[in-house]
């Protein structure tokens, strides 16, 4: 027994290497059983979902599997699949990227986290919604896990606050004496809390000595610090803190064109699938992804925060207005690290500039109803990625140092003439932006698309879809919510980058073949695989806040599967209402017509 136990704990200490051995071996059957390009097409992506789901492979190595895999199948050639991995979308995520990190770089993210905070006020309820606010926005622009990770210590500090506070009140509510012959004594002990003496308990060894029989005190010091801290309403307070920040980041990712890996993912699929019918793009650009995603990202943290406020806080801390001390000692908390970064410095000021100037060209570029600043160029020529490109470009040549030139100059900037030496760097700089970049992010974008291209043209893609005409038995809207809420579950175990990309090819073909504008599937399901709210392993912002030790799986599980409802809802009401208005989603495109449709199909089928 004891060889067969040891045998099976060696096998689990290797099984991704097993995994990614026998996975292709037992996925071989499908293209000896299904002889044809589609089946072909079959096994590649059955291969990249096994290593995607289990990640015996990082996902940014699963995605290069397309260019090895389809040439040797014979499904398509190495160069076509490989100039999937550079395009305009992920130029367009390269440079958001980069701005990211110059905004992390220069705590320009922080000030704007902690500026909020004092806006809002020390309330349980209302710190909490202090909390998402910052995320939510910084999660449109930052990684969603640096965003997370800088707002967790935060958030630590602030529940330690609370819990000082109480224990130090609660500790002046408690007078030890000693009685001896009817004279009362008092033994005192001083602590300093926050620069004040505060009068306690005589120490532990002076409590209830044996002359002492007439002692009606506690005689454990543990009493004083083992209530408030304990207590059910910190703990509930500790987890709906935590969990909002990963909410909220979660949520602000689907609010712009750049804020998460899927939504780039999406916007080049699309762009795929419409040129190859001969249209220029799908139109989903930054302006028209924040009109259809922007509103219901505002709705969908809004109750959230309304959620979690009720699910940890309770009706009173929802409804009710309470002050007490410990809300003045966590905002003097709140203050102090908001002081401690002092006025804004030259680099701050430099990349709001930035910042605000690239959110300007992007959404003016091809703005709704009216012609933007792309309109004085060739159509088709200028895209989002430009606006970037030229940002980050101007970041990495601007000086991190305020310029003693021109109108620049201040009174004196050398004294006495100690001029530097050497350049001032710039506030961005090649060496950071090669540490902190995601590269793998890249990869995993590029790998979708070849993917993408390699069941489209091999017709995998049709054929799935028409398997699935069975939906058209069902109201658009039904099976747009069903579609919607499948994926909402599957991201609680995939990668949602893995699941966007396997599953949006279908979709398109799946709303082509029900004569629906293939937006109309895409859209929402792509936004749907952020709504993993459940599981730790769901997003990198669940991992990180469930490692702060204050949830348990159980916590998120049923805090998360309501939100998941919710946000569903959110998004099935935003897809029928101003989204149909704006893109027209259950109308075919005139690109898209059924004859082409079919004869495409037949074409590629042969």
């Amino acid at each position: 027994m004891s060889s067969l136990r040891n045998t099976l704990r060696d096998l689990l200490a290797v099984y991704k290497t097993l995994i990614v051995l026998i996975t292709p071996l037992i996925l071989i059957v499908v293209p000896l059983s299904w002889n044809t390009t589609e089946g072909k097409c079959a096994y590649g992506l059955l291969l990249m979902a096994v290593y995607w789901v289990t990640e015996a492979l990082p996902l940014a190595a699963t995605a290069l599997l397309p260019v090895l895999v389809f040439p040797l199948l014979g499904v398509m050639k190495a160069s076509e699949l490989s100039s999937n991995y550079i395009k305009e979308s992920s130029i367009f995520g390269l440079g958001g990227l980069m701005i990211a990190i110059a905004v992390e770089k220069w705590n320009l993210h922080k000030r704007i986290a902690l500026r909020a905070l004092l806006m809002v006020g020390s309330e349980p309820k209302w710190l909490m919604f202090g909390f998402m606010l910052p995320t939510w926005f910084l999660s449109m622009w930052v990684s969603n896990t640096a965003t997370t990770a800088m707002m967790i210590p935060i958030v630590g500090a602030v529940l330690d606050e609370f819990k000082l506070v109480k224990k130090a009140s609660h500790a002046d509510e408690i007078v030890l004496t000693e009685t001896t012959n009817g004279v009362v004594k008092t033994t005192d002990v001083t602590i300093t809390v926050n620069g004040n003496k505060k009068e306690e308990a005589p120490k532990q060894d002076e409590i209830n000595r044996p002359n002492d029989k007439n002692s009606t005190k506690p005689n454990n010091m543990e009493n004083i610090f083992d209530g408030e801290e304990n207590s059910e309403s910190y703990i509930r307070m500790c987890k709906g803190m935590s969990l909002c920040v990963a909410y909220a980041a979660n949520i602000g990712g689907t609010g712009s064109l750049s804020g998460t890996g899927p939504n780039l993912i999406m916007q080049g699929q699309a762009d795929q699938i419409f040129q190859a019918y001969g249209m220029e793009n799908s139109g989903v650009n930054f302006a028209s992804w924040m009109v259809f995603a922007l509103p219901g990202s505002i709705i969908c943290v809004l109750l959230a925060w309304l959620w979690l406020s009720f699910y940890f806080l309770g009706w009173r801390g929802l409804v009710c207005k309470r002050h007490n001390k410990s809300n003045d000692r966590v905002q003097a908390t709140i203050r102090k690290s908001y002081d401690e970064l002092g006025s804004m410095s030259f680099p701050e000021i430099v990349v709001l500039i930035h910042f605000i100037v690239l959110v300007i060209l992007w959404f003016f570029r091809q703005p709704p109803y009216i012609d933007g600043w792309g309109a004085l160029f060739k159509p088709g020529f200028v895209g989002d990625s430009a606006a970037a490109l030229l940002i980050v470009l101007s970041l990495f040549s601007f000086p991190s140092e305020r310029p003693a030139v021109l109108c620049f100059r201040r009174k004196n900037p050398f004294p006495g003439d100690n001029r530097p030496h050497k350049s001032v760097p710039a506030i961005l700089d090649w060496p950071t932006v090669e540490k902190k970049f995601p590269w793998g992010v890249l990869l995993l974008i590029g790998g979708g698309f070849a993917l993408a291209d390699a069941c489209e043209k091999s017709g995998l893609s049709a054929f799935i879809g028409e398997q699935l005409e069975v939906f058209s038995s069902m109201p658009p809207w039904a099976m747009n919510l069903l579609l919607t809420l499948i994926i909402a579950m599957l991201t609680e175990v995939t990668s949602n980058s893995a699941t966007t990309t396997l599953i949006l090819p279908i979709l398109a073909n799946l709303a082509l073949r029900l004569n629906l504008n293939p937006l109309y599937l895409m859209f929402p399901c792509v936004i749907a695989a952020s709504f993993a709210f459940m599981l730790p392993v769901a997003t990198p912002p669940n991992a990180i806040v469930f490692a702060t030790g204050h949830l348990s799986v159980k916590d998120m599980a049923l805090a998360g599967f309501p939100l998941n409802f919710i946000c569903i809802g959110v998004l099935a009401l935003a897809t029928n209402l101003w989204g149909e208005a704006y893109f027209k989603l259950s109308v075919l495109p005139s690109g898209f017509n059924r004859t082409e449709l079919n004869t495409t199909s037949n074409m590629i089928n042969m």
